[in-house]
């Protein structure tokens, strides 16, 4: 019963946020950005916190049903989830809280933010995709890809936000660091380790 109970609620969550982010983008004033603390931001995040928290008890509650499994799935999927889920609070710290959550704290493109304008995001999704492996379900991992594309919408939005406040410092910052990561990401942490 949790487990489809958790499963409708991640799903329910997921959808209603991608509607709402998705009508914001057609509708700036409907936005998040910048930090309007009305009805609208707490519904987004506490829809986003709905599917989040939703996921976690759903992947628990599948272990749960389906049994402890091999051993190598949490020998691959524990590590991947604990080290992804330390760099996202790495990035809460190193950006600041307050501008994690819609705040105007300055433009932040150094440290982690040099190789993804994104690597919460980037790391949130891999955690969750450690956690669909640990579990051994493939619905988490499809709740993780719905996580991406959540991402994918908080972007496009802030985005737009961005580059009405900081104009051509973050036009140039989109120019040199990827949006999630790609090949520029990887050469940037190959010469920061071989530095």
């Amino acid at each position: 019963m949790l487990h489809d109970i958790s499963l409708s609620l991640a799903l329910g969550g997921a959808l209603a946020l991608a509607a709402y982010l998705a009508q914001s983008l057609r509708r700036p004033d409907w936005g998040l950005w910048p930090a309007a603390r009305g009805w609208r931001h707490h519904a987004a995040f506490g829809l986003f916190r709905l599917f989040c928290g939703a996921t976690v008890v759903f992947a628990l509650s599948e272990v749960w049903v389906g049994g402890w499994g091999h051993w190598l799935r949490y020998a691959v999927g524990v590590p991947l989830m604990l080290a992804a889920f330390g760099v996202t609070l790495w990035g809460y710290r190193f950006l600041g809280i307050d501008n994690t959550y819609c705040e105007s704290g300055g433009l932040v493109t150094g440290g982690i933010y040099a190789y993804s304008r994104n690597p919460q995001y980037v790391t949130s999704v891999l955690a969750t995709v450690g956690l669909g492996i640990a579990s051994g379900s493939v619905l988490t991992l499809v709740l993780a890809g719905g996580l991406f594309a959540l991402y994918f919408l908080f972007v496009l939005n802030e985005e737009r936000w961005l580059l009405d406040g900081y104009g051509t410092a973050f036009r140039d910052y989109m120019a040199i660091t990827p949006r999630f990561l790609d090949g520029r990401s990887l050469d940037r942490m190959r010469d920061a380790l071989l530095d």
